[in-house]
């Protein structure tokens, strides 16, 4: 009878599992639609538009650079092939940026066998089993001394080539080394757009040109002794205990540095002191003030503090009065006498025992405004944080949850590289600096002031720096618990994340180190950015009910990470606002639910379609239940499809294979305006 029972549930669940992959592969292949959809765009633009006054030469990245009678050297990759529209957009964009001296666009993979790749390449252009986006950053120094991020094509206005040390035939990444000092973002330009594809084998790791150029140990400790690079020099090469192939450099330090340690803390002297003894155990060759702000602990645990303060040589402020992240480190900055200032977290170790020596030497170089660490969960390796990324749902720790090897995007946690903004959970800037824009903003009391910081210094035009080959361990949430444990907090974090893009308005879902695509970030598919600005089916939006969903019972998992009126965006030109997070099902297939979003007014109630969004992490979390990739959401309504009231918010699950109803009453309120 069990094996029977089997093949009927089988037999009664294929056509839910046929929805639920097809669904799942639609989503998984958006960016292949929607790379088709562009190219037709591109190539209808350039039809309607006027050919380049510039010439140009189209030359091979891996043949060395050559001097040619053209304006612009275009260099592509010798594995893959240039979009049709890619001449034409490089002289457009040297055109409408006359100080541009290097142009780089985006790339990605077309997956197939050799014999497919000869025949797409007879037949034109290569539009299918497109995979891999590199988004491209802005340009980026520190990025560049790693790898040669610009990739398969770069473009170069001939006359710059005169301004440039170089033999002919030379590695192209070896002469934009040397003559680093020569270029900045005014004269690098990123070209947003997908111009080229490369050739990858199925099953093949993504890679991109001269990665391979990052262990080359001998060529690049050999070269980089050759660069001037301003604001500092390379001392003889460093080779990480972790990838002894990585090459990580370090930097001179001027001979007056100073460090002034500043550590928010309160009724956790434990975690406390065991801070402060691997920031002591370190091989740290400059004076370092270690100054630790007490918000209120209590008095056994203050006695015990204030005892300690003499045995470990730190400066202790009891202030007590309410939690302010940003008020408290900007007490200590007040009392802080070193050159540069390191915000950190009281639930942090120090690993590697020469961090603060490397990443006081990054902050000296030219340029650099800020500079973050890798953070690992406790006695694991497990990424907590390897800088910020400035997301379409406000700023997110990258690469977090991720195990750190060689597999995280392209190995970008294994190299020194710039992105957006650093956690204060480990910040290091200039004393000088961090005064010249107020210190943190006491506004924002908890949430994303060490992101506000971020942005103000990058406004300052200082750029951020992670440091991976930096290492340290984040007992996180010990302090204060995680921001979405309650709806206080919930809303809070909204509040100040609000307050935040009112500070900063032109960064709002815009990431120059990242592009929207990465920014969306990849749980929630490619077409991120699009979602909202599309014209919604008919069927996607709420309906009036009378049915009494109370009925059933509860039992789903419901996590919101957004609920909120969206501020700037608009949809169709009309307001919206916000409903993202997960739910899932303990203890079951998820793939035998369909979920329903029920919003329950004094003036009616009104239910919607949930159609699931790639929530690729979930299933480590709940090993007992399955089939949890289509379990994201991302509603929206705007203001017109619900009268103005206060919602409560409920998730309704509706078994396919037997009759079992759930609901969850989340306790989240949404709130419709006039």
């Amino acid at each position: 009878m069990g094996a029977l029972k089997e093949v009927a549930r089988k037999i009664m669940m294929a056509p839910r599992k046929k929805e639920y992959e097809e669904r799942l592969s639609a989503l998984s292949n958006t960016y292949d639609a929607y790379m088709r959809e562009q190219e037709e765009e591109l190539l209808a633009k350039k039809r309607l538009g006027n050919e380049s006054s510039l010439s140009y030469s189209e030359l091979v990245l891996e043949d060395g650079v050559k001097k040619a009678d053209s304006d612009i050297l275009i260099y592509y990759g010798k594995e893959g092939l240039a979009s049709p529209t890619a001449t034409w957009e490089i002289c457009k964009a040297f055109e409408e940026n006359a100080e541009a001296v290097l142009v780089y666009a985006d790339e990605d993979s077309v997956i197939c066998s050799d014999a497919d790749w000869q025949t797409m390449l007879k037949k034109g252009v290569p539009v299918s089993s497109r995979s891999n986006p590199r988004i491209k950053p802005i340009y980026s120094p520190e990025t560049l001394v790693s790898y040669f991020y610009p990739g398969n094509i770069v473009a170069i206005r001939s006359a710059a080539m005169d301004m440039f040390s170089y033999s002919e035939g030379e590695n192209l990444y070896d002469v934009l080394l040397r003559n680093r000092s020569l270029l900045n973002e005014e004269n690098v330009y990123h070209l947003p757009l997908i111009l080229y594809h490369a050739h990858r084998l199925p099953n093949e790791a993504a890679i991109f040109f001269n990665e391979g150029d990052t262990i080359r140990k001998k060529e690049i400790l050999e070269l980089t002794q050759k660069v001037d690079f301003k604001g500092g020099t390379y001392l003889p090469a460093y080779y990480s205990e972790e990838d002894k192939q990585r090459l990580y450099p370090i930097y001179e330090l001027p001979e007056d540095v100073s460090l002034s340690i500043v550590i928010p803390s309160k009724d956790n002297p434990d975690v406390l002191l065991r801070c402060i003894d691997s920031v002591r155990a370190g091989n740290t060759p400059f004076p370092v003030q270690i100054i630790v702000v007490d918000n209120g602990s209590n008095e056994e645990n203050k006695t015990r503090i204030e005892a300690a303060s003499t045995e470990k040589d730190f400066l202790y402020i009891y202030e007590k009065e309410e939690f302010n992240y940003s008020h408290m480190n900007n007490i200590g900055a007040a009392k802080a006498t070193g050159t540069i200032l390191l915000l950190l977290n009281d639930d942090m170790e120090m690993v590697s025992p020469d961090a603060l020596e490397r990443m006081a030497g990054q902050l000296f170089c030219e340029g650099v405004g800020i500079v973050g660490a890798k953070l690992l969960y406790p006695n694991s390796s497990v990424i907590q944080h390897i800088g910020i990324t400035n997301a379409v749902d406000g700023p997110v720790h990258k690469f977090i949850g991720k195990e750190d090897d060689g597999k995280v995007d392209y190995k970008r946690n294994r190299f020194v590289h710039n992105c957006i903004g650093a956690t204060g959970a480990c910040l290091m800037i200039r004393k000088s600096d961090f005064d010249a824009v107020g210190g943190l903003k006491e506004d924002l009391r908890i949430a994303y002031n060490d992101v506000d910081l971020c942005f103000s210094i990058r406004e300052k035009k200082l750029r951020c720096v992670i440091r991976p080959d930096a290492v340290f361990y984040h007992h996180e949430s010990l302090s204060r618990g995680a921001d979405h444990l309650s709806d206080e907090k919930l809303q809070r974090l909204y509040a100040e994340r609000k307050m935040l893009y009112s500070f900063h308005p032109d960064i709002y879902t815009n990431d120059p180190y990242e592009g929207m695509a990465s920014a969306g970030g990849t749980e929630l598919s490619f077409d991120t950015e699009n979602r909202f600005s599309r014209k919604k089916p008919a069927e996607e939006c709420p309906k009036k009910t009378d049915f009494d969903y109370r009925q059933y019972p509860e039992g789903i998992i419901v996590h919101f990470d957004r609920l909120e009126k969206e501020e700037i965006l608009r949809s169709e030109g009309e307001e919206f606002y916000v409903i993202q997070g997960y739910h899932v099902v303990p203890h079951i297939d998820n793939m035998r639910f369909r979920f329903r979003m029920v919003f329950e007014g004094t003036k009616g109630k009104y239910e919607m379609p949930m159609p699931g969004y790639l929530r690729m992490n979930l299933e480590g979390g709940y090993p007992e239940a399955t089939n949890l990739k289509l379990s994201g959401f991302c509603n929206f309504v705007t203001k017109s499809e619900l009268p103005a009231d206060t919602y409560e918010i409920g998730i309704f699950a509706d078994d396919c294979l037997k009759k079992l109803y759930l609901y969850q009453r989340t306790k989240q309120v949404l709130t419709v305006e006039e």
